[in-house]
């Protein structure tokens, strides 16, 4: 309407009328076209289909187990667009359904949140190259034998098959690094005199011939840097560890050719997570995984969830200079959060059982007499299998060239850390206090983190370490180590007993670790040890082996259960409410995801896993024996049991 020219009060009196009957001119139309659409409606006039979304999945007749706040159980649950569309009552739900909408009847079985495993590099296709033995270009085997002098051998006849000049990277078994660590330069120098060549020890330490070594130097190796051992006299001795090792396994080499076969070995490995139930892994993983990860999606064929904790700064002298070119990737993601970033790795702080290399405070009960270790573990940080030196020993400036050096620069532009090993509790202790450290050091540029720092294999806790962990509320959140329940056997001896004996009951305490308010969860990442195995391990708190495959074995074995099964720590054992949340939502915060994963609440992505039966009336003992009938993630069935 044009604004008339205001030349006296009439003309002004007179727009305002004409206004004021127009606009119950226009109100008066919209309220009859709504009216007639409104009748239209009611006399049953057909709404476009373009209109209307119908759910594509329901899932009625069951028992619902949310796993939200309140541990709601619900009848019946609608899908529509990859999220939860509805949870509630039979009748609810099935008012919803639509021609096209996909019914399952679950005929009083259990629906549950799918289980998320944050243990899985160890199934990552790519997940060890930095280490694995690799010669002209083709990815091998580790090395093993009855000797170091019989592998020894192995490895002068894989540098035998490399092409002359051409690199060679060996993977050696981690057991013998007692005697491995007696070598030097000269063994090395003699075994591939024209060759370079890497030994792998572990994934922090190992020996390198003149050849990697020079190569590591005119690549950025600082030639002082403290993972460069060296002798009396100054002189490098082949060993390294740290930043300087990881120079070597990645930096200096390229990857394989991925091929139809890489695809397929990675496919075959996802969906065997997907018949345990798992719909997410987590893992520190390599440009060389993500890339096979991103490869299968854009294929159609990633069909789990994968969020890598990227190993680009771990143990990697030029971390700083990676930092200055890249971007902050967390949460970037692709395929309606298939494929996600959550955090950048770095390098453990401890060993494993298998080479007497956890941790502690506390020291064990006894050290294995050929494993070696010590009483109190090994520090992969201060290489103490090569120098003997504890953390105590190093310098600031020393110790900013460890992994404690990178955790500052992560900080500094604003990534949280994942997929982090440590097993000990002086191990955790080390990491908890330089991440206090790094959050007050000056100029960070970017202030606020979108994730939460996540330590993983935590298995031997103290007191100290727990209140300390407490200090950092729920910034942090920690993943709980299951081996005391799948012991890793060597030279016919169960480390962890070997060198902890009766004091296994004491290992793992969750009860304690929940009470105090931490944030932690069961990790896992072997799909022949799934998430209801470790449920049914830690109600029970019993030893027995119980995976699917073991069940088959056993079976045609008979009376090979009669021996009395051991039980460790009942005192922490806990109820199967608390264990299928330490699967689900609370792994879920492992990785910051709680919005979208890890609980059946409307909104978040629809992620389930139907089974076999009742999980709230099993027998304890039998948790186990359900299995996994439906995968669903997205509102997809990516499994179906057959």
């Amino acid at each position: 309407m044009i604004h008339p020219h205001r030349t006296n009060g009439v003309s002004s009196t007179r727009w305002l009328l004409t206004s004021i009957l127009a606009t119950a001119g226009m109100l008066a139309s919209a309220g009859q076209q709504l009216s007639a659409q409104t009748n239209a409606v009611q006399a049953g006039s057909p709404i476009a289909d373009q209109l209307v979304v119908y759910p594509t999945l329901v899932l009625v007749n069951g028992k619902v187990l949310t796993v939200d706040e309140q541990f709601t159980i619900a009848e019946a649950i609608a899908v529509r667009d990859g999220r939860i569309l509805a949870v509630g009552s039979n009748a609810d739900i099935k008012r919803l359904v639509g021609p096209n909408t996909r019914t399952i009847d679950l005929a009083g079985r259990s629906v549950v949140p799918g289980f998320i495993d944050s243990d899985g590099d160890n199934a990552f296709a790519g997940g060890d190259l930095y280490k694995d033995t690799m010669v002209n270009g083709k990815v091998g085997t580790k090395v093993r034998g009855d000797s170091v002098a019989a592998m020894l051998k192995d490895v002068s006849a894989l540098v035998a098959q490399a092409a002359p000049g051409s690199p060679v990277w060996v993977r050696m078994a981690d057991e013998w690094i007692n005697d491995l660590a007696k070598l030097t330069v000269k063994d090395v120098d003699a075994l591939a005199p024209k060759n370079p060549l890497m030994l792998s020890f572990s994934s922090s330490e190992g020996l390198v011939n003149s050849l990697m070594l020079e190569r590591a130097f005119v690549a950025g190796l600082p030639r002082d840097h403290v993972g460069v051992v060296k002798d009396a006299a100054g002189k490098p001795t082949g060993q390294l560890f740290g930043a300087a090792i990881g120079m070597v396994g990645w930096n200096l080499r390229d990857w394989p050719e991925l091929t139809e076969q890489t695809y397929a070995e990675q496919e075959a490995i996802n969906n065997r997570f997907l018949a345990g139930g798992v719909t997410t892994v987590t893992g520190h993983a390599g440009g060389y995984t993500v890339t096979i990860m991103s490869q299968l999606y854009h294929q159609g064929r990633l069909n789990l969830r994968v969020r890598p904790d990227l190993d680009f700064a771990r143990q990697n002298p030029l971390a700083d200079q990676f930092l200055r070119r890249t971007p902050n990737l967390v949460n970037f993601a692709i395929g309606d959060g298939m494929l996600k970033i959550v955090a950048a790795a770095v390098g453990p702080v401890d060993g494993a059982s298998d080479d007497g290399g956890i941790l502690t405070n506390e020291p064990k009960l006894r050290e294995h007499a050929e494993i070696g270790g010590g009483l109190y573990g090994r520090n992969k940080w201060t290489g103490s299998t090569f120098t003997g030196r504890h953390w105590s020993d190093f310098s600031p400036a020393e110790k900013r060239q460890t992994e404690a050096g990178t955790l500052y620069l992560l900080r500094k532009h604003g990534w949280n850390i994942g997929g982090n090993h440590n097993m000990g509790s002086q191990a955790s202790r080390i990491v908890v206090e330089t991440l206090f450290d790094a959050a007050k050091q000056p100029d960070i540029k970017v202030k606020t983190m979108l994730g939460r720092n996540a330590l993983d294999h935590n298995l031997v806790w103290d007191k100290p370490t727990i209140d300390m962990a407490k200090q950092l509320g729920d910034s942090i959140a920690f993943g709980l180590n299951a081996e005391i329940w799948s012991p890793r056997v060597v030279r016919g001896e169960q480390m962890l007993f070997s060198q902890y004996g009766e004091r296994l009951g004491r290992l793992q305490p969750v009860k304690d670790l929940v009470e105090a308010g931490l944030l932690v969860h069961f990790e896992g990442g072997k799909p022949d040890e799934p998430p209801l195995w470790r449920i049914e391990r830690f109600v029970t708190r019993t030893e027995r082996y119980a995976t699917r495959s073991e069940r088959a074995r056993r079976a045609g074995a008979a009376g090979s259960e009669t021996r009395e099964l051991r039980t460790w720590g009942k005192d922490q054992a806990i109820d199967r409410r608390l264990a299928l949340r330490l699967v689900t939502i609370e792994a879920a915060k492992f990785i910051t995801e709680e919005k979208d994963l890890g609980s059946l609440e409307k909104g978040k992505y629809a992620d389930m896993v139907v089974l076999s039966g009742d999980y709230m009336t099993a027998p304890e003992a039998r948790i186990s024996e359900l299995e996994p009938v439906f995968t669903i993630i997205g509102g997809k069935v990516v499994y179906e049991k057959k």
